[in-house]
């Protein structure tokens, strides 16, 4: 069952299975067309991912696609050798200023991230132009 908590500035959150404060977390990364593969953060409790939305401000220009995949990073491994925790990639290469919601994995393992886990981005072509942004949206648990 969800249990609602009132924060001492009024503001509300969901609590947490471990009894902490848990609200959601949206952690943000900005590409732009020098962007290589890396660490978006690296967390600090155990955490279940809610929702990826990815959005090109500028779209990229190459002749080949353009992509993004989120991966779930345990400590000591290759970003490209992660986990993807949604199916298909976002197209960096799509109209521009509009959402792109990412299908979660339907492997529920796949969706928690343990303490020491990483959210990684991993960009698939060349991004020439592209420049926009991706938030994960994580609830602790």
């Amino acid at each position: 069952m969800t249990a609602f908590v009132q924060h001492p500035q009024g503001d509300m959150g969901v609590r947490g299975r471990d009894e902490g404060d848990g609200a959601f977390v949206p952690v943000n990364f900005d590409w732009t067309a020098s962007s290589v593969d890396q660490v978006m953060a690296v967390m600090n409790r155990k955490v279940r991912v809610r929702s990826i939305i990815a959005r090109p401000t500028v779209a990229g220009t190459d002749a080949g696609s353009v992509t993004l995949t989120v991966r779930k990073v345990p400590s000591g491994t290759a970003i490209t050798s992660g986990t993807a925790l949604h199916s298909g990639t976002a197209n960096l290469k799509g109209t521009v200023n509009t959402n792109q919601t990412l299908t979660l994995s339907t492997t529920e393992t796949d969706l928690n991230l343990d303490a020491g886990d990483c959210l990684a981005v991993d960009f698939g072509g060349v991004l020439t132009a592209a420049v926009g942004t991706v938030t994960v949206m994580l609830n602790p648990r």
